[in-house]
């Protein structure tokens, strides 16, 4: 039976509540061996003690403090207190030893998601075995650019710790409240459960980039992408790789996202149609419109603050500024449009 509770505790609580609770269980069971020893061998004595009167007797001894108002007048009663704070002496110390020790790790490791904020407000899990600053701001920027995933919490789960440059980027205040990180890897299941992946809304795997080798990177994507599906299955799961050829190992994802055949397939496009990337690049990434301000060159500046321009789509004939060329080549929409 303790050890299925011990079990329970385990999959239920961190590993500091787990310390937290084995001390207070831990004073619990000192006080009360302490009060019914006491009490028992005050029976024979002269001054009896009742259940308050002792407990009080043993809080007081157990603080230091000794009012000297209950004081044990035999020798066996006084033989057990002694033995009492030498087992307090030499169990508390090694208990607050590794309840500190707990806490020192916890604050190295970056903690654990709150069970209640997992189960109050929605997040995300992001799976990397590096941290650069560039990817982890290009993938928090285009998260939080859409409007549905405002109150959206990320989880950075990672075995790397964090450089200067990462702290300084999650210490600034919009990020701050928004982004938890986490070091552990997704390959053990006790770091999963501190970033609560069973109640996350999404996982994304992001690509090894600290291989040279992408084939070796893209197995250890797979690995990590098989432990998040073998730890939570009905999680969906977004993958970054590199090599087209091992899709077909991550195909339970809900979508795979693959570098090379993108990158192929753009140059390939872009050689039909001149211009593509940089049509594709603009799209997919988020701008405010405000690169290239401080060139000296106008077409740096146009092209800067054009970039931040959003697509929406539309019906060409309720479109107050596209509506009159209904019916017309797009050539001459373009062009009028431009000029417009």
């Amino acid at each position: 039976m303790f050890n299925d509770l011990h079990r329970a505790m385990q999959k239920s609580q961190s590993a500091l509540s787990q310390q937290l609770t084995i001390l207070s269980a831990t004073l619990v069971c000192l006080v009360f061996t302490s009060v019914c020893g006491i009490q028992h061998c005050q029976r024979a004595g002269h001054r009896h003690l009742n259940l308050f009167q002792a407990t009080y007797y043993v809080v007081v001894t157990f603080s230091t403090v000794g009012y000297g108002d209950f004081v044990p007048d035999i020798w066996p009663s006084q033989l057990w207190m002694v033995i009492m704070i030498c087992v307090a002496l030499i169990v508390l110390p090694t208990q607050f030893e590794q309840l500190a020790f707990t806490w020192m790790e916890r604050q190295k490791l970056g903690g654990s998601y709150s069970s209640h904020r997992a189960q109050s407000e929605k997040h995300v899990v992001v799976c990397s075995t590096t941290l650069h600053a560039d990817t982890i701001m290009d993938f928090l920027n285009e998260f939080y650019a859409h409007p549905l995933l405002q109150d959206y919490y990320v989880v950075l789960l990672s075995p790397m710790e964090l450089d200067t440059t990462m702290r300084m980027i999650l210490q600034v205040p919009i990020w701050a409240q928004r982004v938890i990180y986490i070091q552990g890897s997704c390959l053990k299941d006790s770091d999963l459960v501190r970033a609560r992946m069973n109640e996350a809304e999404a996982c994304f795997v992001l690509a090894a980039r600290n291989y040279a080798d992408k084939t070796a990177a893209d197995e250890h994507t797979i690995l990590r992408s098989w432990a998040v599906k073998d730890f939570a299955p009905n999680v969906a799961q977004y993958v970054q790789i590199f090599r087209p050829e091992n899709k077909l190992h991550v195909k339970f994802a809900e979508y795979v996202v693959c570098e090379d055949e993108f990158k192929y397939a753009l140059l390939a496009n872009n050689c039909t149609c001149p211009g593509a990337s940089t049509l594709v690049t603009l799209l997919l990434h988020t701008s405010r419109g405000q690169e290239g301000q401080q060139s000296q060159e106008e077409w740096h500046r146009l092209y800067g603050r054009c970039s931040g321009n959003e697509i929406y789509h539309i019906v060409l004939g309720d479109s107050r500024f596209f509506g009159e060329y209904e019916g017309k080549s797009f050539t001459y929409a373009s062009f009028h449009s431009h000029r417009k």
